[in-house]
């Protein structure tokens, strides 16, 4: 049985259940033809509760996975600054999308579907865009206050190594049955190691 507390359960499941409805319904009618309403309805909630997880329809589809936020926060907790931050991020990004399963896990198929859907829906690669933008400013000021270090270097590091993972994100979500997630992640920090001179071991 799960340790979680049982309020922290039904918390998830609710949230699993939003980004789960409003990613089927975008879909199946578009990100325009889906309303706060539709999407309340096929996860059984109310709208109300809709827009207590997510400010905007297209945010509900993008509700982070708790799993994957809480292996990102452990892995941010792990960072050491006596040694350089790039290669720490990107062994933390690189867990990250193993945990993805390559789209056979759960969060990885709901990743696999939206980033795809985002190709052509551009209010939704736009939300996704400017969450990402939030997670990230969040991420450096708990960085350059935990680590005592610079907090434009480490919004330098932030963004060219999250960048790295939209690219790896856009390239597998093109074309999954050519382009397995992790070996496109790993051959795109080369690809910026060698235009960068940084010494990547890979």
């Amino acid at each position: 049985m799960s340790s979680e507390p049982l309020q922290d359960r039904r918390r998830h499941r609710t949230e699993r259940e939003i980004a789960a409805a409003a990613l089927d319904l975008f879909e199946q009618h578009g990100v325009d033809g889906t309303t706060v309403d539709d999407i309340a309805r096929v996860a059984g909630v109310s709208a109300r509760t809709v827009f207590r997880y997510a400010t905007t329809k297209e945010r509900a589809a993008l509700i982070a996975d708790h799993e994957v936020e809480a292996r990102v926060d452990r892995g941010l907790d792990a960072l050491r600054a006596d040694h350089p931050l790039v290669p720490q991020l990107e062994a933390l990004w690189r867990a990250v999308l193993t945990a993805l399963g390559d789209g056979r896990s759960e969060s990885g198929s709901h990743a696999l579907r939206l980033w795809r859907l985002a190709a052509r829906e551009p209010r939704l690669l736009l939300a996704a865009i400017a969450q990402d933008e939030e997670r990230l400013a969040r991420f450096q000021a708990r960085l350059a206050d935990r680590l005592d270090l610079d907090p434009l270097a480490v919004r330098v590091v932030l963004e060219s190594t999250s960048a790295v993972v939209r690219v790896a994100l856009d390239r597998w979500a093109s074309d999954p049955a050519a382009h397995e997630l992790v070996a496109t992640y790993d051959a795109a920090c080369r690809a910026l190691g060698d235009h960068s001179g940084l010494p990547l071991d890979r």
